[in-house]
């Protein structure tokens, strides 16, 4: 992942090419999240959108939610869901190699 130094080195030379007047969107992954996190504001967000590489993988995690949802009250569900995500970096990591 990029850095500020590297960013600030690669807009340098886009700045010596005559680009300096063009429009970019500079964000700062670790204050973005916690601000996603916080999730503080005069409007909270209540969406979450997952994208993923895989058709097969998004038809999955569809079926899946609908299966929850039309099973049990949603906010339950989602709170279930959230609940089996819950997992140390470290449980990710040891569930991540065993499958690749």
């Amino acid at each position: 992942m990029a850095t500020i130094d590297s960013e600030w080195e690669r807009l340098g030379f886009l700045r010596g090419k005559g680009r300096g007047q063009e429009k970019c969107h500079v964000v700062l992954i670790e204050e973005e999240a916690k601000a996603r996190i916080e999730n503080k504001g005069p409007k909270p967000k209540t969406k979450f959108v997952m994208q993923t590489d895989d058709e097969h993988m998004y038809s999955k995690l569809n079926e899946l939610k609908d299966r929850w949802f039309s099973v049990g009250n949603k906010s339950v569900c989602l709170s279930l869901m959230a609940d089996r995500w819950d997992l140390s970096e470290d449980e990710i990591r040891n569930l991540c190699e065993g499958v690749e």
